[in-house]
């Protein structure tokens, strides 16, 4: 119960600073994409793709490792530190040698200085990197949540200050550097006084945690390119103008697993590592944590699609109309990975990264040709299709080669957490199309709000008729009354 509640606690403080997060990164969304061009959001996002690949090499998988490992020494906490911080400076000069290759790959010259610009977040980002893991591993979300909000606002004002004076493309590349700059200097500040390593480095430190970490590395990396091989591939073949397009729906759909999933994951990480051994009650934990989140994701990422045609001219602008469709078929895409998000945090604590290493792999593999052809059909919605119809395939292999090797026969309990919010979440979204289709005359600011509120309220009847425990559930997991 005393682990109960400190993993309530720690829901509760992450979801303030997810939901603060989340509340800036919309609003951050809707102000610049009035002021900036599809053309500058493509060019962040080549860029973006070359600093997140080099982030997700940096940490080494260390991170996993030291919350996972509960017997991990001062000696070995210094080594580990100064590793990852080597790290970051072998990446940074890596890059810098490899800009005039990345142009050529995205042919795209305009990326060229922002890359030079944007790689000082890999000196910078490892200097935090460990403080933030050991905080994570004592449930210390308090902190981490107020370093991240006050990170979050600063890089936003960066943002829109230099967008409003014109700086085009530069205002997202500085926002980038002040968020994480500011972070990781909050960490720190705190790190130091509760976590100082010493001037300390063996490599025989280093033995058990690369062993573990080099495969979570790995998974991380092999997916990180699953996850943005689309952008990877519609940069290189379509340029900055279809990126734009993609990249905004990408972000606008992708919300709930980089802001809703964290609240729940981060902090079931360290909870499951600690019971790593009692299968039963990590079953129990899984399976709530499961249906918690497709409880909320599912009718956010549904009723986005459904009001994507009223919403986006309306809140972003007509210039951002061409992205409609691929939302529609994002926000499904998404919904599809959000139920496969937590299976991460189930892994690490088993102490079985070998499988995501293994699964994302087959992933990748699988995405290259699949995205390539619906990419050379149809464009970036080809590209959209192509992901949809490869996430639908694998919905059933994913329960079958990672959740029950980990925590065993669960199969009708596993499918009704997926499926019970997702029908009525469809049912919901199939009567807001049909609102659409028939209501007329509303302006679209009312007609927003009016599907909005009738979303909500459908949703909620929907729920309490098919299943109220899911109800139940809800409020359990949030209050923490329930071992």
């Amino acid at each position: 119960m005393q682990l109960t509640g400190l993993a309530a606690k720690g829901a509760r403080w992450t979801t303030v600073s997810a939901a603060f997060a989340a509340m800036i990164q919309v609003l951050r969304l809707v102000v610049l994409a009035r002021l900036l061009s599809p053309n500058d959001f493509g060019l962040m996002a080549m860029a973006m793709i070359v600093i997140d690949t080099c982030q997700a090499y940096i940490d080494l998988g260390i991170s996993a490792a030291i919350i996972h490992r509960q017997d991990a020494t001062k000696k070995q906490l210094s080594s580990l530190y100064w590793l990852n911080v080597f790290a970051g400076w072998a990446m940074f000069a890596l890059v810098w040698l490899c800009v005039p290759l990345i142009v050529m790959l995205f042919k795209e010259q305009r990326v060229l200085p922002l890359l030079h610009v944007i790689t000082l977040v890999l000196l910078i980002a490892p200097l935090g990197q460990q403080f933030e893991c050991l905080l994570q591993k004592e449930l210390k979300f308090d902190t981490l949540a107020k370093q991240e909000i006050v990170s979050s606002i600063l890089g936003f004002v960066t943002a829109v200050v230099l967008a409003v004076r014109g700086f085009g493309v530069w205002a997202l590349v500085f926002s980038v550097l002040t968020t994480v700059s500011v972070k990781a200097l909050l960490l720190v500040g705190v790190g130091l006084m509760r976590f100082r390593p010493s001037l300390h480095f063996e490599t025989s430190d280093l033995k058990g945690f690369l062993s573990f970490g080099l495969f979570q590395m790995g998974e991380r990396v092999i997916n990180f390119f699953s996850e943005r091989l689309d952008q990877l591939l519609i940069g290189s073949m379509l340029g900055a103008n279809a990126l734009g397009y993609y990249t905004f729906a990408f972000n606008l759909t992708a919300q709930p697993i980089t802001r809703i999933n964290p609240i729940i994951t981060r902090v079931a990480f360290p909870v499951f590592s600690k019971v790593q051994n009692d299968l039963d009650r990590l079953r129990r934990g899984y399976l709530r944590v499961l249906s918690f989140l497709t409880t909320i994701n599912a009718p956010l990422l549904v009723g986005l699609g459904a009001v994507a045609p009223v919403a986006i001219p309306m809140i972003f602008g007509t210039k951002w109309v061409g992205s409609i469709l691929l939302v529609q078929l994002l926000s499904t895409v998404s919904l599809i990975r959000s139920t496969c998000n937590p299976i991460g945090s189930l892994q690490l604590a088993r102490g079985r990264a070998d499988l995501g290493f293994h699964w994302n792999l087959f992933l990748l593999i699988a995405s290259v040709p699949t995205i390539y052809i619906g990419g050379r059909v149809a464009q970036a919605t080809g590209v959209a299709s192509a992901l949809l119809l490869l996430q639908v395939v694998l919905v059933v292999p994913v329960y079958f080669f990672l959740v029950k090797p980990l925590i065993g026969e669960c199969g009708r309990a596993y499918a009704a957490a997926i499926l019970k919010p997702t029908a009525a979440a469809l049912a919901m979204g199939g009567i807001l199309l049909l609102l659409q289709s028939t209501h007329g005359g509303l302006a679209p600011a009312l007609e927003l709000v009016f599907l909005v509120t009738s979303g909500i309220g459908i949703y909620f009847l929907l729920v309490r008729v098919i299943d109220r425990t899911m109800l139940y559930e809800f409020r359990t997991v949030l209050l923490g009354t329930a071992g």
